[in-house]
């Protein structure tokens, strides 16, 4: 057993298998929600841990995670990757021993490709930088953020809102939550555009959750770490 831990819902186009081309230091749970029934049994060639679900990534993470908080708790950090993220099981280790070694609540691998929020672009000599955001699409969190923040994760359909959430839950720390430009992903697929089968808008959905929590939308860079 590993202290790291992945915990990533995935369906029939996952390119999660990139992730494990080599020697991992973190074991790996995948919480399948599609409809082949084979499926499952094909990725526990990868991990034992591969269980059939129904609903959003985070309401299916959320769920886990409360029916099996004492495999949880048995690891220190644990990653919540989309299943359309492009990255080394090299990387995936440093990533991990990173967010170690730096003492971090919340990071994520810089990220190319389809990119949805400028300020989760690698920056060329730069280390990391810490912020008040990670992207839903792939933070990692310590134990302890994860215990405080988890109950949140169905606080809305879409997801939408939730990375401002996070750091706001945290106090906004201003050295521990970091976007790590040493380490970079790609995601490999457009965001999506066509929402007409969520139950709402997803731009309602983080308007209100902001407005619940008193948040004010902004992405901010606090400082930066640069390359020796």
């Amino acid at each position: 057993m590993n202290k790291y831990l992945i915990i990533s819902p995935l369906g029939d186009k996952s390119i999660c298998e990139t992730w494990l081309q080599h020697t991992p230091n973190f074991d790996i749970v995948f919480l399948y929600y599609g409809d082949n029934l084979t499926t499952p049994e094909y990725y526990l060639k990868y991990t034992p841990h591969v269980y059939a679900a129904k609903g959003t990534k985070f309401s299916l993470i959320k769920a886990f995670i409360q029916d099996n908080l004492e495999f949880i708790s048995q690891y220190s950090h644990i990653w919540l990757p989309d299943d359309d993220v492009k990255i080394s099981t090299g990387e995936i280790n440093r990533l991990f021993e990173f967010a170690n070694e730096w003492n971090l609540n919340i990071c994520q691998p810089s990220m190319d490709g389809y990119v949805s929020h400028e300020i989760t672009k690698p920056i060329e000599g730069s280390l990391l930088r810490y912020t008040n955001f990670v992207e839903v699409l792939a933070p990692l969190f310590d134990l302890d953020s994860l215990l405080k923040i988890y109950e949140t994760f169905d606080e809305n359909y879409s997801s939408w809102g939730f990375d401002y959430l996070w750091a706001h839950l945290l106090n906004y720390p201003q050295d521990k939550i970091a976007i790590i430009d040493n380490i970079v992903m790609t995601h490999t697929k457009p965001v999506g555009q066509d929402y007409s089968h969520f139950p709402r808008k997803p731009w309602d959905e983080m308007i209100e959750l902001l407005y619940e929590y008193n948040i004010v939308k902004q992405e901010i860079n606090y400082s930066q770490i640069w390359k020796k």
